[in-house]
């Protein structure tokens, strides 16, 4: 039986697996998930007049993470209307953003960072991608339908017909074979792509294309995150043609519906429209303009002039609730903002493939311990209090619930039992005057101004571990990471680009994988089968259940330290119309493409 998803499929749990996709595809549009309840989200903050007071802390959403999802198959679906008539959409204009950096290069399939996915993403096409208005449901992109073995093995992909790329030449099946094949071998950049691998091990079996807008793709097993993941930035399409292993990091030839036309390094990006798009009508602005921007107060300078019209991730921006209320109080009713949730851990991690105090159980159990999280977030201005894998469909959401887990006590009595606890684990694992190390920071606003110094701050306070700062410039902190040259970190500890348990925890995988895969060297055959047979099956319980057991086993070994979930707070002149809602999704998927964004003034 062959079954046909023509259409769209919503980001929840695609997890309900590539056979769900093959054989149960005929859920109807109101078996979709529903969104997290209106009074769980983070409050919008942009009111004309802003409060006296900050913000209460936001909460976790009840699915946190959904937007990033993967998803189970509803057929027929439709995507959002363009805000307003077509009548009123005003064509041309350049939209002017801020970010904090110039990306390392144009290549998501090598590094998938923010700074990348925000400079990629807009030159870019998938085979399938998410939609918007707040991009929770995969649809067609570069194809525009495809196909399911009842096994769940095969996808048959019917791809758009005459596409052009940027140079004007053609793009067609062989290309998509071609990228996908690229992503599944090593190069001399990275190893294997996750996407289309287990523990390095692809997962083609076979690709074929029987004609230019059919493209076959035989897997060696289920994959429950098969089509989310090409869904993502990292699985850009390119054209074979037109593609360098190394030539391709600073020269992007995409098919999307920009261009680069500049790039002055630190400076900004200039990208302008893609007059041979195959999407007809897009985009409807004339071009995209990135400036780099690090400095906060003059970032927010830049947006208050209106020299600058959004800034898609404010958080890592040194933006929250209070120096946005208090622009929101000068421009009443002109703006928008709002926390959104950056499915990207910060934590602290060590490296285990250094010898270390960290290689003892106690010393890990003790810093899980002795950290109040509530405490953390009472000091971080973008901070939800969450776990390892905070998912609204396998994990703990709820603060109170999340309570009784070790590490986790709020502050008071409780806490200070924990912290009793770490101080004599600490002892007794032979460090009762603790120890100092060197701790890896990236340079950015959100660590080196906050988390990092915090962290310092509080473990030496509490522990008397004592964190020697290594503030290094993103370039030097990533190629660090990827050569494992570090012993302890504060940072980035993690994400989910979907909700399924295999994506929450699998920055953990595997064991004898490359640095630039398993950052930290972490290795637990154990864990590892966890992650396997979370992969291939189709079973929301059994999947339920490997996500606890591979929490429980976390909750033992301490692989690395979860501190807080960050909010994201985008922030928008009002005059921007059919802006990327990044309340669920945000900067990993299309989001950022802006191709039906437009400009009212």
């Amino acid at each position: 039986m062959i079954n046909s998803i023509s259409k769209w499929i919503p980001l929840f749990v695609l997890m309900v697996a590539v056979s769900a996709l093959g054989i149960a595809c005929g859920a109807a549009p109101q078996d979709a998930p529903q969104q997290p309840a209106a009074q769980q989200q983070p409050a919008a903050a942009a009111q004309p007049a802003a409060p006296e007071k900050p913000e209460a802390r936001p909460s976790l959403p009840v699915k946190l993470g959904e937007g990033g999802a993967v998803s189970t198959p509803v057929p027929g679906a439709k995507p959002a209307a363009v805000t307003g008539s077509a009548d009123a959409i005003k064509r041309g204009g350049i939209l002017n953003q801020s970010h904090r950096r110039s990306p390392l290069h144009f290549r998501m399939d090598v590094d998938a960072a923010t700074d990348q996915a925000s400079a990629v993403h807009p030159i870019f096409n998938q085979l399938v991608a998410p939609l918007p208005p707040d991009f929770t449901t995969i649809g067609p992109d570069l194809a525009e339908s495809w196909e399911v073995s009842e096994d769940g093995r095969t996808f048959t992909f019917n791809l758009v017909p005459n596409i052009v790329n940027h140079k004007g030449n053609p793009w067609t099946s062989s290309d998509a074979k071609f990228t996908l094949e690229t992503m599944a071998k090593e190069t001399e950049n990275r190893p294997p792509h996750l996407s289309v691998s287990v523990a390095g091990v692809s997962t083609l079996e076979s690709v074929k294309t029987p004609n230019d807008t059919t493209l076959v793709v035989r897997l060696t097993q289920q994959d429950g995150l098969f089509l989310s993941n090409l869904s993502i930035g990292w699985s850009s399409m390119h054209t074979e043609a037109d593609y360098d292993e190394v030539d391709s990091l600073d020269n992007p030839v995409g098919t999307g519906p920009f261009f680069l036309e500049s790039h002055l390094v630190g400076e900004k990006l200039e990208y302008r429209a893609n007059p041979n798009y195959f999407k007809e009508g897009l985009p409807y602005l004339d071009g995209i303009d990135t400036f780099i921007i690090r400095d906060v107060a003059a970032k927010l300078a830049a947006f208050e002039a209106q020299r600058i019209d959004v800034v898609m991730m404010g958080s890592s921006h040194g933006l929250h609730a209070d120096n946005l209320a208090a622009l929101a109080k000068r421009h009443p009713g002109e703006l928008t903002f709002y926390a959104g949730q950056h499915t990207t851990l910060r934590g602290v991690r060590w490296n285990w493939r250094e010898e270390g105090p960290w290689q003892d159980v106690r010393v890990r159990r003790a810093i899980h311990l002795a950290l109040d999280r509530d405490e953390i977030c009472d000091v971080i201005p973008s901070c939800i209090v969450g776990d390892w894998g905070p998912s609204g469909v396998f994990g703990i959401t709820d603060r109170t619930e999340l309570e009784a887990k070790p590490g986790y006590a709020k502050t008071g009595p409780a806490k200070d039992a924990e912290l009793a606890e770490a101080k004599k684990l600490l002892t007794d694992a032979g460090f009762p005057d603790g120890f100092e190390v060197k701790s890896l920071c990236r340079d950015t606003s959100e660590y080196r101004d906050h988390l990092c110094p915090l962290m310092e701050f509080l473990l030496r306070d509490k522990l008397n571990i004592r964190l020697e700062l290594d503030v290094q410039e993103t370039g030097a902190y990533t190629e660090k990471l990827d050569t494992g040259d570090w012993l302890v970190m504060t940072g980035a500890s993690g994400n989910a680009r979907v909700d399924h348990p295999f994506d929450w925890l699998d920055h953990a995988a595997f064991c004898g994988e490359d640095p630039a895969v398993n950052e930290t060297g972490y290795c637990n055959e154990e864990f590892d089968e966890l992650l396997r047979k979370m992969r291939v099956t189709s079973d929301v319980p059994e999947l339920i259940a490997l996500h606890v057991q591979a929490i429980d086993l976390f909750n033992t070994e301490i692989p690395y330290v979860p501190l807080f979930w960050p909010a994201r707070w985008p922030v928008a002149w009002n005059y921007i119309k059919n802006l990327p809602d990044e309340h669920f999704s945000g900067q990993y998927s299309q989001a950022r493409r802006f191709e039906e964004t437009w400009l009212d003034r």
